[in-house]
């Protein structure tokens, strides 16, 4: 209603015939409708890239991946008491149980419990609880129990990432798919351009000054 009623006054004092609003009223419409007909020509079209378009594009685009920070790629197990941490990383080292099987079958972090306790690559800056705890761990190695806010983690470091080094395809997955989307989409907009040009009378017109 208060947009309405503002609307409405707006309208009494003939704002709306304003040439400059005029000109930017215009405008708007202009651009929601070539924002309409981009939509009505793409939005219905899924989108599926090869696993060699995907590779190719990150070997051809490795600029572009290259670490400006440190990174840890790590997995845990998060438990509720020093105790049971203990007790559980003496299952590891002595009977030589998977990891990834003990944090799906005991950890409490919900979010990586069913992916073997893998909390994938971070930096200081994403998780700087953690990676204070992991600097002086060696790789592969299982960590003493750490206590964090949420409770005792056994830690395993995987790799770690060093500055300039290329961040592996996994990692950036999803950065490919939304250029190669950007890609396909300006080639279309080009092609539907270039159809336009030649099949249609048109005109390039100075616009009216305000």
């Amino acid at each position: 209603m208060r947009q309405e009623l503002l609307y409405q006054e707006a309208l009494a004092r003939g704002l709306h015939q304003q040439e400059r609003l005029k000109t930017l009223l215009a405008q708007t419409r202009r651009d929601l409708l070539v924002a309409t007909l981009l939509d009505a020509e793409f939005q219905d079209r899924e989108l599926a890239f090869s696993e060699t378009s995907i590779r190719r594009y990150h070997d051809e685009h490795q600029a572009d991946f290259r670490r400006q920070h440190p990174e840890i790629r790590a997995r845990h197990i998060l438990l509720t008491s020093q105790r049971e941490a203990n007790a559980r990383r003496q299952t590891l080292l002595q009977r030589g149980e998977s990891f990834a099987e003990v944090a799906r079958k005991y950890s409490h972090d919900a979010a990586t419990r069913n992916k073997g306790g893998e909390l994938g690559y971070f930096s200081e800056a994403e998780n700087p609880v953690l990676w204070d705890a992991c600097q002086d761990l060696p790789l592969k190695r299982i960590s003493e129990p750490i206590y964090t806010e949420y409770g005792y983690h056994l830690i395993q470091i995987l790799e770690r990432g060093e500055v300039g080094t290329v961040r592996d395809i996994t990692q950036v997955r999803s950065q490919i798919v939304e250029a190669l989307v950007r890609e396909h989409h300006q080639s279309q907009l080009d092609q539907l351009v270039a159809k336009l040009k030649n099949s249609t009378d048109w005109a390039i017109t100075a616009p009216t000054p305000p």
